[in-house]
């Protein structure tokens, strides 16, 4: 890459929980505008397939602010992004309205925690300022205004898990004349559709998470005049992400049923945005997880040399133009996935051992096509490869992994 970006000195990290990457127009949704998403995306280092390596929320937390893997039991050795910023005189703030998040035991290590009251909606709200989002990237604002030395801002959104309170012509945007009216509910859905489910109803869950959707947008745009006024913009690493997806109907499942791990629940945004937008326009094919946020961003900032010398794959692959990462493995309940260019397969315990699905990437997107039965030598070498990467983990050695075997990496079969 031929642009180098400056150093940067302070970070902001927006964290907004169950957004899938392929809602966003810079992933490919077309129907949906998300144009401040769009405009992070434009000025950003984009990376195309990053997959959760959990969708337990207090995991993630622990992956983002370790860098270790979900799978990884140890971490010794490895000191908190909140303490290698405040090693290095940063600031540090973190700001939610999850008190998962501002209770973790590593979120201790922030100078300041800041939990916004439970906002349990039982309507929609008539304007976007009385949303419960509006109130959690206000408060973000208000805090990034009263930066005026390096920092590390974390703000962590429940998003979708959240209350689903945006104004009802936000739903009524994406319904056609023939549809029916978008609902009113608010509590998020969360269940598992019959086979002979009524795709009306499926239609109303879409139309109200595309609703959610486009408030994010319009108040992530709020978030961005302010750091575009900041006296510190050109210092300032900005990533905007999510640790899981919301499955709506892909496999019959809508929010938490089961939490399988497929696509729609793994597959999350990751924007980077460098200071001075070095790298804008950029996308990175490599498949990555989300320990990517810790590496990258006390990298940048200079805090790993107070602590640490583990360095971002990505900031690897562009200095040295090495083909790095393109694995991804994911666990949870009595499951596990792994994801590499070519192939993706979820494998789950039963009482008759391990069943194991297949699916072609990256044509197959949602794996909808089902392929263990005639690629059998596929799925045997990638159950290995998920060994081999637990072993890894287990051990501490993820960065010293082999390898990938041709068959897994080439999507040219």
């Amino acid at each position: 890459m031929a642009q180098s970006a400056d150093p940067a000195s302070s970070a902001i990290v927006l964290v907004i929980d169950r957004l899938g990457a392929g809602w966003l127009g810079p992933y490919g949704n077309t129907w949906l505008d998300t144009p401040n998403f769009n405009r992070v995306a434009a000025r950003s280092l984009l990376c195309e397939t990053v997959i959760a390596d959990t969708p337990n929320l207090p995991g993630s937390c622990r992956t983002y602010w370790t860098g270790r893997h979900a799978l990884e039991s140890d971490d010794k050795g490895r000191r908190a992004l909140a303490a290698l910023a405040s090693a290095a005189g940063a600031r540090t703030v973190l700001v939610s309205d999850d008190r998962q998040v501002t209770d973790h035991p590593l979120a201790t290590g922030f100078d300041e925690r800041h939990l916004l009251p439970d906002i349990s909606a039982t309507k929609c709200a008539k304007t976007i300022e009385r949303t419960g989002l509006f109130s959690l990237f206000d408060a973000a604002r208000k805090e990034l205004e009263h930066q005026t030395r390096p920092f590390l801002l974390w703000v962590h959104a429940r998003g979708m898990t959240g209350p689903w309170d945006a104004p009802l012509e936000l739903r009524y945007q994406f319904a056609d004349e023939e549809d029916p009216d978008p609902p009113t509910f608010t509590d998020p859905p969360n269940v598992l559709l019959p086979e002979d489910f009524d795709p009306d109803e499926l239609l109303g869950f879409v139309h109200a998470y595309a609703g959610q959707v486009s408030l994010t947008d319009m108040c992530l745009g709020m978030l961005l005049e302010c750091i575009d006024g900041h006296p510190l913009k050109h210092e300032t690493l900005l990533v905007v992400t999510s640790p899981r997806g919301y499955p709506l109907g892909e496999h019959r499942r809508v929010g938490l049923a089961n939490e399988a791990l497929f696509s729609e629940l793994l597959h999350v945004p990751l924007m980077i945005q460098f200071p001075n937008q070095a790298h804008a326009l950029t996308r990175c094919g490599q498949v990555i997880q989300p320990s990517e946020v810790y590496s990258l961003v006390g990298a940048e900032c200079g805090w790993q040399s107070h602590g640490g010398k583990h360095m971002s794959t990505l900031l690897r692959e562009f200095q040295d133009g090495a083909a790095v990462g393109n694995v991804a493995c994911a666990v949870g309940p009595g499951q596990r996935a792994i994801r590499t260019p070519a192939w993706f397969m979820r494998e789950l315990e039963t009482s008759d051992g391990p069943r194991r699905e297949l699916f072609a990437k990256p044509d197959d997107r949602w794996e909808a096509n089902e392929v263990a039965s005639r690629c059998g030598d596929t799925a045997d070498v990638l159950a290995g490869e998920l060994d081999r990467f637990e072993d890894a983990a287990r051990e501490g050695h993820l960065s010293e992994s082999a390898p990938l075997a041709e068959l897994l990496y080439e999507i040219w079969r």
